[in-house]
């Protein structure tokens, strides 16, 4: 089995120029809320035509977790360090240490709540093609299987992170349609690792999304929502550079999906602040996001920090 790759080192600086260095960086589960089509069915006549007619009763959508909540998560690949929190522990003891983490900010965050999350890379980019030509690698379902079993038993989130490579943005979400029905599981899309359009393989160049895959992927999502009444996604869009994710005026706003801008980059409290305001902030962002790296920032934010901001985010990744 090929073996993941580290994130490409990336230095964000006070004008959030950022340089690229080459280098190495489904399961079917059945539905845990029940079928709208089931919530849809009319009332039964009793002994004649009912006063309720052929009406349709649709049982009200659940709320997205961000009414109530502000998420923290642990990001990364099993087994990697160099990926993310998650990669240093085990998969218990990750669960555990997101759980302690999220703690503190619920000591700062008044009355809203904290819910702890593992963000997980399901498809890891790679500087070769594979035999289907998309630079992706992929996670066994049995090793997924095992990651949703563990946050639906510790009442956490789990955000799947797709790194795109040259795959098709929408069909690898489809692959995952089973595991996205989970009320719980939550879709990332990273578009410094599609780079297809540049023709040069993940890690050589930063990559690009553009509007119509995300459009596609909003729908496709939607569609879930609705099949299986659950609460919005989170679409969780990671950009530290502006041409990562284009057109986006042209964003559908769907109301299954709340699409979530994760200022991605590392470096000095000002820059990140910076890229912060400018892409977690910026219109098509419907709710804002901010990664923090244990290694790699020059320091790292603490909790009192990021609770502080005038527009606290409501989602915080530790990469």
């Amino acid at each position: 089995m090929l073996q993941p790759l580290h994130r490409v080192g990336l230095s964000v600086l006070l004008l959030l120029v950022v340089v690229a260095l080459p280098g190495a960086t489904s399961a079917a589960f059945a539905p845990a809320s029940p079928s709208i089509d089931a919530l849809a069915r009319p009332f039964p006549a009793a002994d004649g035509p009912s006063e309720w007619g052929a009406e349709r009763v649709l049982a009200p959508r659940p709320p997205s977790v961000f009414a109530s909540a502000q998420v923290v998560a642990f990001y990364g690949h099993p087994g990697v360090p160099k990926m993310g929190a998650l990669g240093v522990y085990t998969p218990e003891r990750a669960a555990d240490e997101v759980a302690l983490v999220a703690a503190r900010y619920d000591e700062l965050n008044g009355d809203r709540d904290v819910v702890p999350a593992l963000h997980l890379i399901t498809a890891v980019a790679q500087p070769w093609p594979e035999a289907d030509g998309s630079y992706l690698e992929r996670m066994p379902d049995e090793d997924l299987a095992y990651w949703v079993e563990l946050a639906r038993e510790r009442g956490q989130l789990l955000i799947i992170d797709i790194q795109i490579g040259w795959a098709d943005p929408l069909a690898e979400v489809e692959l995952l349609a089973g595991v996205l029905a989970e009320p719980f599981v939550h879709l990332a899309l990273d578009p410094e690792w599609a780079t297809r359009g540049s023709g040069l393989a993940p890690g050589e160049v930063i990559g690009t999304l553009g509007a119509a895959d995300v459009n596609a992927v909003q729908q496709y999502l939607a569609g879930i929502v609705r099949r299986n009444n659950l609460p919005p996604k989170a679409l969780i869009l990671h950009q530290f550079l502006g041409f990562m994710l284009t057109d986006t005026e042209s964003y559908l706003d769907v109301p299954e999906v709340e699409v979530v801008i994760d200022m991605d980059g590392f470096g000095p409290p000002g820059a990140k602040l910076a890229g912060y305001d400018t892409f977690s902030l910026a219109p098509y962002a419907e709710r804002p996001a901010i990664k923090l790296f244990y290694d790699w920032d020059e320091p790292i934010m603490e909790p009192d920090r990021i609770q502080g901001l005038d527009s606290r985010p409501d989602l915080v990744i530790y990469q």
